[in-house]
């Protein structure tokens, strides 16, 4: 089965989220079959939409030229980037093949994990827009402070230009500390960019990595072996 990823959401991320596949895949009898369609997004079209939450509606028909691009050439489509599932239904209409939702798949293992009250570390749009919440409807979501959910927007765009720091990792331990305090048993990385730099390892409340999910459940339907 021919895996279709919609990337570029950023590169650098869908790199990691090939690899994360091929490395679950390690058990199986071959490397996984896999097309990727970096998306050609244009820088300012990219920074609007991350730190501003603006200018999404330009995105779709980009999502939809790729989906023509892979469909044909594809048994299942997967978009690793949580912003963009504002568009998962018109995607889905887009193509006759299946295409896994990041946010359904979170939302199953954050059952599984019997966590009620979780906290959310996304872009001001995904933080706003509530799509990751109307598929957790036994959760309680914890979003950070306005400023701080400014500041997360500003720290996701820098990821994606390459520019993070140790500084900037620390503020994100700290928004990380401040859900805690408020009662969070959890904490959604709901941007895929967020993975590149903090984790399970550096912090200790549980972690529930959206890409990661992600490339569980695409591997599991392609019928590979996690590994």
């Amino acid at each position: 089965m021919r895996l279709g990823i919609i990337g570029g959401f950023g590169p650098e991320t869908t790199a990691q989220f090939y690899m994360s596949i091929v490395n679950r895949s390690r058990k199986a009898r071959a490397h996984p079959d896999i097309i990727i369609h970096n998306v050609p997004v244009p820088f300012e079209l990219e920074k609007s939409a991350v730190k501003h939450g603006k200018c999404l509606e330009q995105f779709l028909p980009l999502l939809l030229d790729s989906v023509r691009l892979l469909e044909d050439r594809c048994d299942v489509l997967v978009l690793p980037c949580n912003t963009l599932h504002i568009f998962i239904e018109d995607i889905r209409k887009a193509s006759d093949k299946p295409v896994l939702s990041i946010l359904e798949e979170t939302s199953k293992e954050v059952e599984r994990r019997k966590i009620r009250r979780a906290g959310l570390l996304a872009t001001t749009k995904t933080a706003e827009s509530g799509i990751l919440e109307s598929k957790l409807a036994s959760v309680s979501v914890l979003k950070p402070p306005e400023e701080r959910q400014a500041r997360l927007s500003e720290i996701i765009h820098f990821i994606l230009q390459g520019k993070m720091s140790a500084g900037m990792k620390n503020e994100l331990i700290g928004i990380i500390k401040e859900l805690e305090e408020r009662g969070a048993q959890g904490i959604i990385l709901g941007c895929t960019d967020l993975q590149l730099v903090i984790g399970q390892r550096d912090v200790s409340i549980p972690i529930i990595d959206t890409m990661e999910i992600l490339a569980n459940s695409a591997v599991q339907h392609m019928g590979g072996t996690n590994g």
